[in-house]
């Protein structure tokens, strides 16, 4: 199954990648010059939409085939196929979302942000650690980590991320500058959700596999994006974690009998 899974992450990467050149196109032509208001009707705008549609709808279709592939029901036998450097992998996303934190507690600090930016980076310092303990037992079913702190405390961090992005964005009345990122956000929370269930035995192996997939699609996209440069580290951690989740996930899988 392991060729399946780089067929299938390295699918979703691409597709990400593209999705991501799209946008950059859209975010060069929609906008008008004088009062920085959204074109309507442009026609970048719907290849955007039209793409991201395009890419859901190829993802629901390759995973029907997996309807007959036998996954493991909880967490950590869910990723039970050993991914190489997976440790070093594990630290270094932690990495990633932990320099975000600081980067956002800093802006905090310096613009005198509200309180919101100031916990969104010291909430991000504990989701870091998190996320780290819980891809430290990929490949590792004998782990004694039970994974619901890592899994819980990314649910809620991305919820507050949520939040917090709705409530900077409310005042916007450019709907494309800051829709984009409040959908990758929310496919990001549905996927650490279901991720969740392996560990609260609710296990839903290919929706949970899916939105992986959709959100590691969605946060390549939005990177093309203008955000502070904390929330990007931030983004980058989350679309690691889940591409490397759902490639051990697919891989350790065996096709049914």
């Amino acid at each position: 199954m392991r060729k399946k899974s780089l067929k299938l992450c390295g699918f979703t990467v691409i597709m990400g990648i593209f999705g991501a050149f799209l946008r950059w196109l859209q975010n060069i032509n929609i906008f008008e010059a004088d009062t920085e208001l959204a074109i309507s009707h442009s026609p970048w705008s719907y290849a955007v939409v039209i793409f991201a549609l395009l890419f859901a709808v190829l993802l629901f279709v390759w995973l029907r085939r997996y309807r007959a592939v036998g996954f493991a029901s909880s967490y950590p036998a869910i990723y039970s196929e050993t991914v190489p450097f997976v440790t070093v992998a594990a630290y270094i996303i932690g990495v990633i979302i932990a320099i975000g934190g600081v980067l956002t507690i800093s802006r905090a600090v310096s613009t005198s942000k509200t309180a919101f930016d100031l916990i969104l980076g010291l909430f991000s310092l504990i989701c870091a650690a998190g996320m780290t303990t819980f891809i430290l037992s990929v490949g590792k079913p004998e782990k004694k980590n039970s994974g619901a702190f890592g899994s819980a405390v990314a649910v809620f961090f991305l919820c507050f991320w949520l939040i917090a992005s709705y409530k900077y964005s409310a005042s916007d009345p450019v709907i494309w500058h800051f829709a984009p990122r409040l959908l990758t956000i929310s496919a990001t929370i549905l996927a650490f959700y279901f991720i969740a269930g392996f560990v609260f035995n609710k296990p839903k192996p290919l929706t949970s596999l899916y939105f992986s997939l959709l959100g590691t699609f969605m946060c390549l996209a939005v990177l093309a994006d203008s955000y502070p440069l904390g929330e990007q580290f931030i983004t980058v951690g989350f679309l690691a974690a889940m591409t490397l989740l759902s490639f051990s996930q697919v891989s350790g899988a065996k096709k049914a009998t």
